[in-house]
C-alpha cells in the first residue's frame, strides 16, 4: 500500500515564471523575448517592468536567465 512513498519534491516558486503565468499570451511572448534578449540589461528590464506595475527586482530575472531557478 505504501510502496514508493517518498517526500514531495520541493519546488521553489520562480518570480519570473509566476509573472509570466499571470500575463496574457501576447504580453507573455513580449516578456519571454525580452528575457532572452541580451540587449536588455537585467536592471533596466526590472525597472521597466516595475514602471508598468509589475512587482519584480533584478535578482529573480538574473537568476532565471542564468538557469538558477526552479524553471531550469
Amino acid at each position: 500500500m505504501l510502496e514508493g512513498l517518498t517526500p514531495p519534491k520541493k519546488e521553489l516558486a520562480c518570480k519570473v515564471r509566476t509573472l509570466l503565468e499571470s500575463l496574457e499570451a501576447k504580453d507573455r511572448q513580449i516578456l519571454e523575448a525580452a528575457l532572452t534578449n541580451e540587449d536588455w540589461p537585467t536592471f533596466t528590464l526590472a525597472t521597466e517592468l516595475r514602471k508598468r506595475g509589475m512587482t519584480i527586482s533584478e535578482h529573480p530575472i538574473r537568476k532565471h536567465r542564468a538557469g538558477g531557478c526552479s524553471c531550469a
